[in-house]
Formats: C-alpha cells, structure tokens, sequence
C-alpha cells in the first residue's frame, strides 16, 4: 500500500537537463541572382532556439559605390519562418530589420561591427569597389525569446508529428535597393544552420518549457503628415519588444520629436523625447544608436490590453519595424 505521504519526484528545470547542439541545414542552396528565392525545411530534431542564416555573393558594380538607404542589408527582401505549411508565421521581416534586431541581442555586439569593430571577413563583408565584391551577410533569426537568459521561452518543439518548420528567404529585386552603380548579382548561396535543444529522454524528471510562442513581425506605415502617428498593436499575447525605423525622402531621418507607448488610451507606459531615445540604447546596447531607429525591450505584461504606439514627427515620412510579441499555444503543438 502507498504510503500516504510520499512525494513526487522533483522535476528540474528544462535547462539542467538537456544540450545544446547547432547544425546545418542540408548544403547551401543556390539562389537566381535577383529576386531569387530558396526555401529550407528544418530537420524535426529538438527544440528550435533560433537560427543563422548566411548569404553570399558576388557584387559586380560599374563604378565604386554606396550603400542605399538601408545598407547592404536589404540584399535580403524578406525572411519567414511559418509553421505547417504557412498556417502560423513565426517570423515575417526584411533584412534590414533583421540586422537591427541582431543588435539588440547581445551588448555591443553587431554582425557588421556596428561601428565598434571591425569584424572577421569570414563573418562579413559588403565591399562597393569597382568591379566584382564577395558579399557575406549573417544574420541570427530569432524563435525563442532570445539566446540568452529567456532561451526557454517560445521553443518549437521539431519532433512533434504536427509540427514542420519551413524558412523562405527572398532576395531585393533590384539592385538599387542595396547599392549604387549595381551592375550584376551572381554566385549567390544561401546557408541556414539551427540551434536547438535535446529533448529529455521519456520519463526523465525534466520540466518541458511551458507552451508558448514568440512572433516576430513587421509592419510598414504611410505616414502623409505631420504632428502625433498612432499605430495599434495587434491583439494577441504580450508584446516583449518593438523597434522603428523611420525614412524621409527616401533616406533614414532624424525627424523623430518624441516616442510613447500607451495601454488602454491613457496608461502612458514610455514617453521619450529623442534625447532620452538615444541615450537609452546606448546604454542598453553598448553601441552607436542607428539614424532614428527606436526599439523597446522587456516591456511587461499588459494581458487584454489594446497598445498604441505613437511618434511625433517633424516630417512626413513611412515608418517601418518589427514587433514582438508571445502569447501561449496548444500544449499538442510543443510537447511530444
């Protein structure tokens, strides 16, 4: 007869009782040049952290050039990352936001330098000489919350039989987008490698991560005038963090008065001036604030709340910028 005050086994954490691996994804695929397209269906192994993705090439320019407004990042049109066929996205961005997301990843930590370092070739290289230029671009595409002390928050579960994982990555369709006195686009490969978590063998007293999402998003908004823009957060799941680019004229824009995030009409939760915007970032990430790019990290729970974001702007200009945002999931989809 069981006896009436026994216990159950303690449970650890997730973290304590797996490993973390990385690995490619196949062999790097070929893309047409511009407006190329290539799509990665991940191995069903683990527990997916985030991902790599890797793009080179060969720049060929008439002239020496520059980079567009967006730097050589916008190479890369579009990245997804969608769930069973495209039935739920997890990550739907362009290279540029991408790269801005990177950068608040780790503290002073950029994958162009950032203008604290210059990086190994090996890693990155966008030169705009005369002539041909080999082009590598890496870039980290978030799943979970991020690699670090939230790493357990928003895994995917790869070895759920309902679960497949696909990633589409689109190239720029023009090579003004990118760079001027683009001449050809040629030899360009795609590489994806993934990081992911074991899984805790049947029966092991290890607490699987709980069911949750993380989405990363992006939006782009008109604006045709001046004075206060408001954008309303979409109703789902907590929203963790945002970023904002602006762009006057066809370039980044340093018009930016003011930036709120308000819950509920009048519950103010940020209100900055672009001094405060500024000083902010560099403190957090140890790195020269981009021209007018803003973001928001670990903002809080504000469950059933409609959020605006709002911007006073000096100039009419679009504003552009991903959102992220967790919210639960069902438990069928993220535990075996």
């Amino acid at each position: 007869m069981a006896n009436g005050n026994s216990q159950k086994q303690p449970m650890l954490p997730f973290r304590m009782g797996t490993r973390q691996r990385i690995r490619q994804i196949g062999s790097a695929q070929s893309l047409s040049g511009l407006a190329g397209t290539t799509t990665f269906t991940l191995a069903r192994v683990g527990m997916l952290n985030y991902l790599i993705l890797v793009i080179r090439g060969t720049v060929n320019l008439s002239a020496g050039g520059a980079f567009a407004t967006l730097g050589p990042w916008s190479l890369i049109d579009r990245v997804r990352v969608s769930l069973n066929l495209g039935n739920m996205t997890l990550v739907d961005v362009s290279g540029y936001t991408l790269y801005q997301f990177n950068k608040t990843l780790f503290r002073g930590w950029s994958p162009d330098g950032g203008g604290n370092y210059t990086p190994n070739a090996l890693t990155f290289a966008a030169g705009v000489a005369s002539g041909n230029n080999s082009w590598v671009l890496p870039l980290l595409i978030p799943i979970s919350a991020n690699p670090g002390s939230e790493v357990d928050t928003g895994l995917i579960n790869l070895q759920a039989p309902e679960v497949q994982v696909n990633v589409d990555v689109s190239l720029a369709s023009a090579g003004a987008t990118f760079v001027t006195n683009f001449s050809t686009l040629s030899s360009v490969t795609a590489e994806l490698y993934q990081c992911y978590f074991d899984l805790p063998r049947p029966g092991a007293p290890i607490q699987l991560p709980l069911g949750q999402i993380v989405r990363t998003v992006e939006t782009t908004i008109p604006v045709t005038a001046t004075g206060e823009l408001n954008y309303t957060v979409e109703r789902q799941g907590q929203l963790m963090q945002f970023i904002s680019t602006f762009i006057a004229n066809g370039a980044r824009s340093n018009g930016l008065d003011r930036v709120k995030l308000i819950a509920n009409i009048n519950d103010t939760i940020y209100d900055e001036a672009a001094i405060l915007a500024q000083f902010k970032y560099q403190m957090d990430y140890s790195l020269p604030m981009p021209c007018n790019s803003v973001r928001r990290h670990r903002i809080g729970r504000r469950d059933g709340c409609p959020m605006e974001r709002r911007a006073s702007r000096t100039s009419p200009e679009p504003i552009r910028g991903p959102l992220r945002t967790g919210f639960a999931q069902p438990s069928s989809s993220t535990r075996s």
